[in-house]
């Protein structure tokens, strides 16, 4: 029971931070629409990403330098702590207005809701108890206990214990690890706990997010779609937020539904499914699955030029983010970047948002290149100091 407490406060207070660093990019989205300037749902998966990108620069040269990991936790936690507090500050009102919607969505259509928490629910469930027996699992949950235990980063092999003289590159930048390390230093949490419980409830949670706001865009194109619409929605045809489910807002648990069954079964080998339910808290399951799936949701709020200015920032930053979280980012988000926009922006005839697209596979493409010289034997990063 206790532990179950644990990981009901724990993913409480990843979103409370995702969402205080997501709110200070995404204010003012879709003000016009709402009267609100923060969407809470995109600015929760934002903020993840965001999160990381802020955690990625302090983290790296404290383990460049062989710092130990109490003093990444002693420069980050005050950090955290501050934006949180500006957050509230700035965005504090808006969040009230934001969750009152949600609260009066919740009683006016409590069963179109649960069709869609049902399926978010079970995916939580079986996430937090799937039994994972993979190396990589053990990898990632040995590095977290290994990194707290030595009171290092990324320094001793986490299958063997063993010293390792220089940093190996394939998982220096990625410091998702090193986050969830300095999250069990301070809170004395257990590290599979944290990453298998805590961690994995947050994607899922995360993923479904993302998986509504692109069934909302599918299906409701004339609203926002970056939180609660419905009331927008209703009022065109004179509906107030109290008015009855529109059939094509019914289509929205239906794809909801749908997305659970291909990931419950689409399980065989290498698939973004099978990372999803079986290894969702290693991060090429957030990379293959939250990741991606933003990317094409920006993408097509950017196609009907629904997202404002900010869309570029907003992409760099999940593209800058998820190379943070996993190296299998680098390849991956490049390749999808190109498939999407290069079209849209050879179709659309705006070669203004070639820059955009540049500076989004800059990150993947720079990681990239620092792996292919390290392997190569062109540098080498020891594990002490020289």
């Amino acid at each position: 029971m206790a532990y179950i407490v644990i990981i009901a406060l724990g993913v409480l207070v990843n979103f409370i931070i995702y969402l205080s660093f997501g709110s200070l990019i995404t204010m003012g989205i879709g003000k016009k629409h709402r009267g609100s300037s923060c969407p809470i749902l995109l600015s929760s998966v934002i903020g993840f990403f965001l999160y990381y990108c802020v955690f990625f620069v302090v983290c790296v040269p404290p383990m460049k330098y062989y710092r130990p990991l109490s003093m990444l936790t002693k420069i980050w936690t005050p950090m955290v702590l501050v934006i949180v507090a500006a957050s509230l500050i700035m965005n504090g009102k808006a969040w009230v207005d934001g969750f009152r919607q949600w609260g009066e969505r919740i009683r006016n259509w409590p069963v179109f809701i649960l069709l869609i928490l049902l399926p978010v629910m079970i995916q939580v469930i079986l996430v937090s108890c799937t039994y994972n027996f993979t190396l990589d699992a053990a990898y990632y949950v040995a590095n977290v206990a290994t990194s707290v235990e030595t009171d290092m980063m990324n320094v001793y092999d986490p299958f063997t214990g063993a010293w390792q003289d220089h940093y190996e590159m394939r998982y220096f930048f990625a410091t998702y690890q090193m986050q969830d390390a300095v999250v069990c230093q301070l809170t004395g949490i257990p590290a599979l706990i944290w990453t298998k419980s805590v961690m994995a409830v947050t994607v899922i949670l995360l993923t479904n997010i993302v998986y509504y706001m692109i069934a909302r865009e599918m299906f409701i194109p004339a609203s926002p779609a970056f939180g609660p619409g419905y009331e927008e929605a209703g009022s065109k045809s004179g509906n107030s937020c109290a008015g009855t489910v529109r059939n094509n807002e019914l289509a929205i648990p239906v794809m909801m539904i749908f997305m659970f069954v291909v990931n419950l079964t689409f399980i065989t080998i290498y698939t973004s499914s099978l990372f999803l339910m079986t290894r969702t808290y290693e991060g090429k399951a957030i990379v293959g699955n939250l990741a991606v799936i933003t990317v094409f949701y920006l993408f097509i709020r950017m196609n009907d030029g629904s997202i404002g200015k900010k869309a570029w920032l907003i992409t760099f930053i999940v593209c800058f983010g998820a190379a943070t979280i996993s190296s299998s980012a680098n390849m991956l988000l490049p390749v999808e970047l190109t498939a999407l926009f290069i079209p849209m922006l050879i179709r659309k005839k705006r070669p203004g948002m070639l820059p955009g697209y540049i500076a989004c596979v800059i990150p993947g493409i720079v990681f990239s290149l620092v792996f292919v010289l390290y392997v190569k034997g062109y540098f080498v990063w020891y594990t002490f100091p020289k």
